[in-house]
């Protein structure tokens, strides 16, 4: 695929600025309980792209992108309700916050690859988790800190600044993806062996995927926070992290905007799950499970695997 077709692909900015239009629109038709819950969609589709570069990208699975969001989430609150930085100092700190974290716990968690990679992370995960849970003074404890502003008045106000942070990063990430840098990501994860051979510094390059993943994972939830009002420790519990992964497979890991869509849907399924019964965990793991088994590439790679044998095209 040439540059030029590069941009119109529909699982690349094409396809992202049709999703964001669609999305711009949705207040002209939904109330602001669905605006907001549209906004935690776009937030959490965010995050599985950022943990994607790692995952789908560099082939790194980890079970700790929780802290990052959390960490995130907590650096605003913390910046805004107990230091009174104000937007851009908390802002600020949540960076630098998230800059050290992924830095450090990159630096001892990619000295493993596998499964000895993914357990490292989510120890890493679960020892920020209880930093949190425990530092009660300055987090709110298992109460977490409420009251958070936002930046603009109203939801819906706020909804188009997350849309429109939220494209100008995966247009970025996208950008970062099809550069010489995303091609060793890809290298790397497809035969690190190989890689070493061709001369990829593989270590370094790691560290770079793992660290800017990091960071845009927690950018999403520098956003969430503003938005509920309310953080608690519960947004950096290894089962989130474990929820992120589940958003990038079900969107489909292998297709761009795939775990980005993944967020999305899982928001809406879990709301529908807890609509129509008390049992919505036990709902919502049987959609999600039918959805895996259904289309195993996930859902953008499914609906892109129909399409070219509709078309009569092979892969």
């Amino acid at each position: 695929m040439n540059k030029q077709n590069k941009y119109l692909d529909p699982t690349g900015p094409l396809g992202l600025i049709i999703i964001f239009l669609v999305l711009a629109l949705a207040p002209l038709f939904v109330g602001p309980f669905y605006v907001r819950l549209l906004a935690v969609g776009i937030l959490y589709g965010v995050a599985a792209v950022g943990f994607n570069i790692l995952f789908g990208y560099t082939g790194l699975l980890s079970f700790g992108h929780a802290m990052f969001w959390g960490m995130g989430a907590y650096g605003v609150a913390i910046g805004l309700e107990k230091f009174g930085l104000g937007f851009i100092g908390s802002f600020t700190l949540a960076i630098c916050i998230l800059l050290g974290l992924s830095v450090v716990t990159g630096f001892l968690s990619l000295r493993h690859t596998k499964i000895y990679f993914a357990m490292l992370t989510l120890a890493f995960g679960q020892l920020v988790y209880a930093i949190i849970l425990k530092w009660r003074d300055l987090t709110g404890g298992d109460e977490g800190i409420y009251g958070i502003p936002r930046p603009l008045e109203t939801v819906t106000n706020y909804y188009y600044l997350i849309i429109a942070i939220s494209i100008v990063i995966l247009l970025l990430i996208w950008r970062l993806l099809n550069s010489p840098l995303g091609v060793a990501f890809q290298t790397i994860r497809d035969n690190p062996y190989r890689a070493e051979v061709l001369g990829y510094p593989v270590k370094r390059v790691r560290m770079l995927s793992y660290v800017v993943s990091g960071l845009v994972t927690g950018v999403a939830g520098m956003l969430y926070s503003p938005l509920q009002g309310a953080i608690t420790p519960e947004s950096l519990y290894w089962t989130f992290s474990a929820a992120i992964v589940f958003m990038a497979v079900l969107g489909g890991p292998r297709i761009f905007i795939g775990p980005f869509i993944g967020g999305i849907v899982y928001v809406l399924l879990m709301n529908y799950a807890m609509d129509i019964t008390e049992y919505w965990m036990m709902a919502m793991g049987i959609m999600l499970a039918l959805l895996i088994y259904l289309l195993p590439q996930g859902i953008v790679g499914g609906i892109f695997d129909y399409i070219k044998k509709a078309r009569g095209e092979t892969k």
